[in-house]
């Protein structure tokens, strides 16, 4: 059987977010065994001493690999962070036995059984990931690519979660070609690390069920989401935590609850939770074409 493993980049800031992204995949496997890897970006050795203890209070294991920014990435810091530069040189840190990768956002969490994404076949792709919510809206899709230099009439993913077949991405070297098209056109990517992994793998990933992605604004058309994908600024554990995503918050609360890490979740305040609500339903209200237009999409995608 294949070597699998689950990572996520953190730098400190979203630490207890990243360890509670693996411990939902745990939940949420039934036998297989599964490596849990982080990518601790600048970590001091008390941060990664944190990590090992959040990991034991829950009976996993999760291996830290230790990463400093490099210099090349260094250079782009004003407008990337560290954490989405990480991701370019995660190949050259991952063990060398690993043959099946899924990659995680910090701000994920596995909702449902996630099993067969470890023994999917992925047909002789690289990656298989979901399509991104841009999609929905051909022109603003058709849009990025041409600028990122895409070609015409293809598909964008979200890098939010992505499923490797890491031998071959290793053989091909795929992520130093990644690397190469990230210091060639930066200037054009305003979707970061995302827009440099949609060239290198253009026209040449297996696309998932929206299930394996469920985007914030997919939700209201993903009957049985397997991850859940907190995208947009407002996250569950913030006091501004939106309110489709309120039922979430209490993940993150009972999962840091005995760590140094309690205090990470805010909650939000009646006040707080009547407005979130509101918002909601002006935003569902104001936004009614383009939800039909996602609902089109990803109910037939």
């Amino acid at each position: 059987m294949q070597q699998s493993a689950v990572i996520v980049c953190s730098d400190v800031n979203m630490l207890p977010a990243a360890c509670c992204t693996l411990l939902s995949v745990k939940r949420n496997l039934s036998g297989l065994a599964v490596e849990f890897l982080l990518l601790g970006i600048d970590l001091k050795p008390n941060e990664i001493a944190e990590v090992g203890n959040f990991a034991r209070l829950h009976d996993m294991a999760i291996r830290v690999l230790p990463y400093n920014t490099p210099d090349t990435a260094l250079q782009a810091r004003g407008r990337w962070s560290g954490a989405t530069l990480a991701r370019l040189y995660m190949d050259l840190h991952i063990p060398d036995h690993i043959e099946r990768l899924l990659y995680l956002d910090a701000d994920v969490l596995a909702v449902s059984p996630v099993d067969e994404l470890f023994t999917r076949n992925l047909q002789g792709k690289a990656l298989a990931a979901v399509d991104d919510y841009v999609m929905a809206f051909p022109e603003k899709a058709g849009a990025r690519q041409r600028k990122i230099g895409m070609r015409e009439d293809g598909r964008y993913f979200n890098a939010g979660v992505l499923l490797f077949d890491w031998s071959a991405c290793r053989e091909r070297e795929l992520f130093a070609r990644t690397r190469e098209i990230f210091e060639e056109r930066s200037h054009l990517f305003e979707n970061n690390d995302q827009d440099a992994l949609n060239v290198t793998f253009d026209g040449d990933w297996l696309v998932l069920d929206p299930r394996w992605n469920t985007q914030t604004g997919l939700l209201p058309f993903v009957g049985r989401p397997g991850i859940l994908h907190f995208t947009g600024r407002k996250k569950p554990w913030q006091a501004t935590v939106p309110w489709v995503h309120r039922r979430m918050a209490r993940h993150y609360i009972e999962d840091l609850s005995n760590t140094p890490w309690a205090s990470f979740c805010r909650q939000p305040s009646m006040a707080g939770r009547v407005a979130g609500l509101l918002s909601h339903l002006g935003k569902r209200i104001g936004g009614l074409t383009r939800l039909a237009r996602t609902r089109a999409y990803f109910s037939n995608s």
